[in-house]
C-alpha cells in the first residue's frame, strides 16, 4: 500500500490489491474446449457473485474524500476547534479506515475527557497500524500509539461492579449497557464522570446505583439483589355504592338522568315535526278535487318527515315519562328505607320503529 503523510500524523491510502504470481503453477491436461467454456463460465460468474458480495459486506471507501477530510480536521484542530474537527477525523475513518486518523481520534477523545475511549482508539490504532505501508511510517505510528496510551494508562479510573449472591438470569447493566456476566468483578476501564450501574433478575427487586469517577481512581460497586415482595391476594371487589347521595339508589339517579335525556330528545323532533307542518302550509293548499302543492315542491318528503317525528315525539316522550317515574319512585322510596336494606334494581330500556317509539322496565322493587 502507498501512503501520503501530513504531520503530525499523517494519512494513508490504500491502492488496489496485487496481482497473485502464476509463474510456478504446475500445468494439467488441456481439458477439452467445452470443459474450457463451462469452467470459464462459472469462474465468471463466481467472481460476480463474489464481487457483489464483498461490495454488500464492506462499507464504500473513498480514500481520496477522506484524506481531504483529515486534512481539513487537521487543521481545525492545530486552530484549537476540536469542536468542528474532530467529527472530521470520525468521517475520514469511516471512508477509509487507518491508525494515523485512529490516533488523531483518540487524542481528540483525550481532549473531550473520555480516557477511557481513548485508550480503546490507542488500541486500535495498533491493530490498523499492521496495514500501513512502509517500513519507517509504521514503526513512527506504532511509537506514537504506544507513547499515548503510557501517558494515558494511569490516568484511565476502571470501575468494578460485583453483585452478592448473584441470583440465575442476573442482569447488569452499565448506562444502559449490558454487562457480560465474566466481566462482573473486573476492575474495567471507563471513562471519568457519573455512571449508572443497574442489576436486574426474575423475581428480585432490580437495584440501581450511580458513582462518580475521577481520573485513575479505581472503583467497586457492589449490589444485592432482594426477592421481591409476594403479591397481596386478590381482594374482593368492593361493593358498589348503591346509594351515592342521601342513601338514593344508583339506578335511580341514573334512570332520571335517561328520562330527562329522552324527554330532551322529544321536544327535539316536536319542533322538526312542527317544521315540516309549515312548510306544507306554505307550499301546498286545498282545492277542489284534491291537494295541490307549487311545482318543484317535494311534498312527500315533508309529509314523511312530519309522520316521523310525530311517531318519535310521543315514543321519546312517553318512555321518558316512565323513567322519571321511576326515578322518582326510587327517591322518594329512599327515604324511608334503612340504607342496609338489600338493593333494588331497574332498567329502562327505550326503543325505536318504523312507525313509533316506546319504553320497557325491567327490575325488582
Amino acid at each position: 500500500m502507498v501512503e501520503t503523510t501530513t504531520d503530525p500524523v499523517g494519512k494513508h491510502l490504500s491502492p488496489a490489491a496485487p496481482l497473485l504470481p502464476l509463474a510456478g503453477a504446475r500445468r494439467r491436461a488441456a481439458p477439452a474446449p467445452g470443459a474450457r467454456a463451462a469452467v470459464a463460465l462459472a469462474s465468471a460468474a463466481a467472481i460476480a457473485l463474489g464481487g457483489v458480495t464483498a461490495r454488500a459486506q464492506q462499507p464504500a471507501r473513498d480514500p481520496v474524500a477522506a484524506e481531504a477530510l483529515f486534512k481539513a480536521a487537521r487543521a481545525l484542530v492545530d486552530k484549537g476547534d476540536f469542536a468542528a474537527g474532530c467529527p472530521k477525523f470520525e468521517a475520514s475513518l469511516a471512508l477509509n479506515p487507518s491508525a494515523s486518523t485512529m490516533i488523531n481520534i483518540a487524542r481528540c477523545h483525550e481532549h473531550e475527557g473520555k480516557l477511557a475511549t481513548a485508550w480503546h482508539d490507542y488500541h486500535r490504532a495498533l491493530v490498523l497500524n499492521r496495514e500501513t505501508a512502509g517500513e519507517q511510517r509504521r514503526r513512527g505510528l506504532e511509537e506514537l500509539a504506544t507513547k499515548g496510551l503510557a501517558a494515558l494508562e494511569p490516568r484511565v479510573p476502571k470501575l468494578r461492579v460485583v453483585v452478592e449472591g448473584a441470583p440465575p438470569g442476573v442482569e447488569v447493566q452499565r448506562d444502559g449497557t449490558p454487562l457480560p456476566a465474566a466481566a462482573l468483578g473486573e476492575a474495567l476501564p471507563i471513562d471519568p464522570g457519573e455512571h449508572e450501574i443497574r442489576a436486574s433478575a426474575p423475581g428480585h427487586q432490580p437495584e440501581t446505583r450511580s458513582v462518580t469517577l475521577k481520573e485513575g481512581e479505581t472503583a467497586t460497586v457492589e449490589l444485592t439483589l432482594r426477592p421481591a415482595p409476594a403479591a397481596p391476594p386478590a381482594s374482593a371487589p368492593a361493593a358498589a355504592k348503591e346509594a351515592p347521595s342521601g342513601g338514593v339508589p344508583a339506578w335511580a339517579w341514573i334512570s332520571g338522568a335517561a328520562g330527562l335525556a329522552l324527554v330532551g330528545a322529544s321536544v327535539g323532533f316536536l319542533l322538526d315535526d312542527l317544521s315540516a307542518i309549515d312548510a306544507l302550509r306554505g307550499n301546498c293548499r286545498e282545492a277542489p278535487g284534491g291537494t295541490y302543492c307549487n311545482p318543484g315542491y317535494d311534498y312527500a318528503a315533508d309529509n314523511a318527515r312530519k309522520n316521523r317525528d310525530l311517531a318519535l315525539f310521543v315514543g321519546l316522550g312517553g318512555a321518558g315519562l316512565v323513567a322519571l317515574g321511576v326515578a322518582t319512585f326510587g327517591i322518594v322510596r329512599a327515604g324511608g328505607e334503612d340504607q342496609a336494606a338489600p338493593a333494588r334494581a331497574a332498567v329502562v330500556t327505550p326503543w325505536i320503529g318504523p312507525s313509533g317509539a316506546g319504553a320497557g322496565i325491567s327490575g325488582s322493587f
